[in-house]
């Protein structure tokens, strides 16, 4: 009886925490771009926010990202399919996306990236957050979930109860 009660309160607790992390995070795209020979990205970071990027390219090319001190802080070398990364900002400021096409007299690549970062940094724009629906749905989950769980302890608890009497 006490292990069930210990385990509701357990699934209770990682429904809040994984409704509460589905909120934390914030995704954005930018639009596709093309790599001539070099395009650079500027994102504005506090420090301690943990950053995850996602690049999808059509060809070969050169990643690196800098630090707002200029010191580089990931260096994926070439990259020729869908690649991520992470980083948690050290330093609040500037950081540098570097995407360079440096293979002579190839064609343009494009470069479709996205990414995340937790806690949200967004302002308007492009950014595919999580909306007030979703927030929403979020909530309702974890009551409903809560209930059902009440609900199955309580039943199991009266069932345990009619067998002992």
């Amino acid at each position: 009886m006490k292990k069930i009660k210990t385990l509701t309160c357990v699934v209770l607790m990682a429904l809040l925490i994984m409704t509460l992390m589905a909120l934390s995070a914030f995704a954005i795209t930018i639009p596709a771009f093309t790599v001539s020979p070099s395009s650079q990205l500027q994102i504005v970071l506090p420090a301690g926010t943990t950053f995850n990027g996602s690049i999808s390219i059509t060809g070969t090319l050169r990643f690196w990202v800098s630090d707002p001190n200029g010191a580089q802080i990931i260096n994926l070398g070439l990259i020729d399919k869908p690649t991520a990364f992470g980083f948690v900002a050290q330093h609040s400021g500037n950081y540098t996306l570097n995407f360079e096409n440096d293979v002579p007299h190839s064609d343009p690549i494009q470069v479709s990236f996205s990414y995340t970062t937790n806690p949200d940094i967004s302002g308007s724009g492009n950014s595919t957050g999580i909306s007030l629906v979703y927030l929403a749905i979020s909530i309702i989950i974890t009551v409903l979930g809560s209930i059902l769980i009440i609900f199955l302890v309580h039943r199991k608890t009266k069932k345990q109860r009619a067998v002992i009497v």
